[in-house]
């Protein structure tokens, strides 16, 4: 059987962003669950939603591209407001869009991620930002060290009044926590939060947003 292919994008935030991948893709799962969306399932046993997530963000972070990619056994017109009648807390569906069946992961519609850090002025300096300087990313087998320039790209800057907000893409294969980007601006080269707002706005391929990708090849 053909089934239908659906994407929503969810957003994540409040106390929510800290929860783990393996979390928040529970907590969605459940919302699709209550949502009464007619969702295929795998075979077997054990049944489960054919389903896939985008890659996983850093804990602690909120998010405005929580992409699923679901199959489902039939078209749905109202799948944001059939998700959002039943969702918890800040997880909330943003969008759906139906697509040509010959997708067959999450992950061939983003290679990186667009992330919004607001900063307060006094505590950090765009300017001091440094692409030669070096940055570490924990792993199972140890610390790999980057470039910031390798992995905070395209950084934008614009100032306000009280804060700085700051714009960067990251490869997902090289994805560093925000922690890395606030010791290089901070004037005492040590990371807080203290102030601190980090966000992802959206998922990236070849440098355009996957939502406008989206856009143009689907929708509801």
């Amino acid at each position: 059987m053909n089934n239908n292919k659906l994407v929503v994008r969810f957003c994540c935030g409040g106390f929510l962003r800290f929860l783990s991948h393996q979390e928040s893709a529970t907590a969605i799962e459940r919302t699709i669950k209550r949502s009464g969306l007619p969702v295929a399932y795998t075979q077997g046993f054990h049944p489960r939603i054919k389903i896939s997530f985008s890659p996983a963000l850093p804990t602690g972070v909120m998010s405005l591209a929580n992409y699923v990619l679901l199959e489902t056994d039939g078209l749905s017109q109202d799948v944001v407001n059939l998700l959002n009648s039943v969702s918890n807390f800040t997880i909330r569906a943003l969008k759906a869009w139906y697509l040509p069946r010959d997708y067959a992961k999450i992950d061939d519609l983003l290679d990186s991620y667009r992330t919004a850090i607001i900063l307060p002025k006094g505590s950090y300096y765009p300017e001091r930002f440094d692409a030669s300087a070096i940055v570490t990313k924990k792993t199972k087998s140890g610390y790999k060290k980057y470039n910031a320039g390798d992995v905070f790209m395209d950084l934008s800057v614009t100032s306000l009044r009280t804060v700085h907000v700051v714009k960067y893409s990251q490869p997902i294969e090289s994805m560093v926590t925000a922690e890395e980007i606030l010791k290089i601006l901070s004037k005492e080269g040590t990371a807080s939060y203290e102030g601190v707002i980090v966000f992802v706005e959206d998922g990236m391929l070849n440098g355009r947003y996957t939502s406008d990708i989206l856009d143009e090849i689907g929708g509801i």
